[in-house]
């Protein structure tokens, strides 16, 4: 079997995994809502806002915090929302694993 014949067996099954699918079912459910995507749209920018802030060793300001705490609170309390979040980092953490596994083999050849 070829290397691409196996990363494309690969691609199948992360495709097929439950990861994946309930990352996509999720996803579907979140489409479909409008103001589910502005809330994680708005989500999403502020941890993105915070993430380079505290990067760059700068002070957070106590508004954007408070904004992010009154996002995630609405987050909590919807289910369909937070069970995206879940499932995205749930994908995000398979597919990290396995970029990891792959590094990790041919990482002693880079020595």
């Amino acid at each position: 079997m070829s290397v691409y014949d196996t990363a494309t067996k690969l691609a199948s099954e992360i495709k097929n995994s439950k990861e994946y699918l309930d990352f996509v079912d999720n996803m579907k459910i979140i489409k479909k809502n409008k103001n589910y995507e502005n809330l994680l749209s708005e989500y999403k920018k502020t941890q993105y806002n915070l993430q380079i802030a505290t990067m760059n060793n700068k002070k957070l300001d106590k508004k954007t915090l408070k904004k992010m705490e009154e996002i995630q609170n609405k987050i909590r309390h919807n289910d369909q929302i937070y069970n995206y979040i879940l499932s995205e980092e749930k994908f995000n953490i398979m597919m990290d694993n396995i970029n990891k596994i792959i590094a990790n083999t041919i990482k002693e050849d880079y020595k």
